[in-house]
C-alpha cells in the first residue's frame, strides 16, 4: 500500500500527497491536492477530517487519523501521526488554533479556516481530558486517550492569580483570559493545589514554599512562593496569598478562614509541621492575645 503524506496549509486546510517517484534522489510527489473541508475532533478525542462534497472518487468523504496530540509554543494544534493503515510515522499536522475557553474536563481551541470559494470560515474543536500541573508549575491538560494513556498539551506560559484568588492564563496582551474556576487548599508545607473537579482529579498541584505570615488589622495572610519553569533557562515567581481570620476547631485544628470574594467560607486546615518556628511563635501570639476570639480563654497549645 502506498504511503500517503498529509499537510496543512495556511488556512488549516489538509493537502494529501502522493509519495515520492521511484528515484531515490528524487522529491517530487506523484500528486499533491488540497482538499475542502474542516477538521473535527469527537467525543472519543479521535481527529479526522470532514471533506466537502467531492466527486474525485480517490478521496473518501472522512479521512481519519491516528497519532499523538501535543501544542507547541505558540499554542497551535500538533497531531504527530503514528504507523497506521497509509500514513506516514512522524508526520506532523499543525493546525493554528488558539485557546478560547478551559472547564475542568475541556479545553475549547478555536480555528480558523476557508471554505469553498475563499469565504471565511471559523469553528472550534473541544478535547477531552483532565487539568494537571507538570513538574515545572506549568498547567496541562491531559487528552484521554487508550486506557492508562493521556497526550500532555503543555500551556507553554506563565499563569497569574487574580482579585478573586482564581488561576487565569493568557498568551500575549491581547489573548482572551482563560479563567480556572476552582478552589485551593494546602497539602503540606511545599504543596498548594488548586482542584477543578474532585471527582474527575482535574486540578493542580503545586510545588511551592511558604514564604511569609503576615498580618493586617483583623487579616492575617499567608503566603506561598511558586516557581513556574517558562524554560530551561527561565523561570518566574508567582505569590499566592490567602487572607482571612484564624480560628481554632474543636479538634485543635488551625483554620484560616479565606475572605476571598469567590472563595467566600472556605476553610483551610494547617498544621504544625507547615511551619518553621519563626511562624509558629508569630501564630502563637496571635492567639494569646486574642484568647477571648479563640473561646473560654482556653490557652493555645499547637
Amino acid at each position: 500500500m502506498d504511503r500517503v503524506w498529509y499537510e496543512v496549509d495556511p488556512f488549516n486546510r489538509l493537502i494529501v500527497a502522493g509519495p515520492p517517484g521511484k528515484e531515490r534522489r528524487s522529491r517530487v510527489r506523484k500528486f499533491r491536492r488540497l482538499v475542502s473541508g474542516r477538521f473535527k475532533i469527537d467525543t472519543g478525542n479521535e481527529l479526522f477530517y470532514e471533506v466537502n462534497k467531492s466527486s474525485d472518487a480517490d478521496i473518501p468523504q472522512k479521512i481519519k487519523f491516528s497519532g499523538k496530540y501535543s501544542l507547541d509554543k505558540n499554542h497551535n494544534l500538533v497531531f504527530t501521526l503514528n504507523k497506521w493503515n497509509n500514513q506516514c510515522e512522524g508526520n506532523r499536522l499543525t493546525l493554528k488554533t488558539r485557546i478560547m475557553d478551559a472547564k475542568s474536563n475541556e479545553i475549547t481551541l478555536l480555528v480558523n479556516s476557508k471554505a469553498d470559494k475563499n469565504k471565511g470560515l471559523t469553528y472550534i474543536m473541544k478535547l477531552y481530558g483532565v487539568w494537571q500541573a507538570d513538574k515545572r508549575n506549568r498547567l496541562m491538560f491531559g487528552v484521554e486517550r487508550d486506557p492508562g494513556r493521556a497526550d500532555n498539551l503543555t500551556l507553554s506560559g506563565a499563569w497569574e492569580i487574580n482579585k478573586n484568588n482564581e488561576i487565569v492564563y493568557r498568551r500575549g496582551k491581547e489573548s482572551q483570559a482563560i479563567i480556572f474556576r476552582g478552589s485551593w487548599d494546602i497539602s503540606d508545607r511545599n504543596r498548594i493545589s488548586y482542584a477543578l473537579d474532585k471527582k474527575i482529579n482535574s486540578g493542580f498541584n503545586f510545588k511551592a514554599s511558604l514564604g511569609a505570615v503576615v498580618s493586617k488589622a483583623k487579616d492575617k495572610s499567608l503566603v506561598f512562593d511558586v516557581g513556574i519553569g517558562i524554560s530551561k533557562a527561565k523561570k518566574l515567581r508567582k505569590k499566592v496569598i490567602f487572607s482571612g481570620k484564624w480560628k481554632m476547631d474543636k479538634g485543635k485544628e488551625l483554620i484560616l478562614e479565606t475572605s476571598d470574594a469567590e472563595q467566600a467560607g472556605v476553610k483551610l486546615k494547617l498544621t504544625k509541621e507547615m511551619f518553621d518556628k519563626s511562624a509558629i511563635a508569630y501564630i502563637e501570639s496571635i492567639f494569646r492575645d486574642e484568647e477571648g476570639y479563640v473561646g473560654g480563654g482556653i490557652a493555645f497549645k499547637w
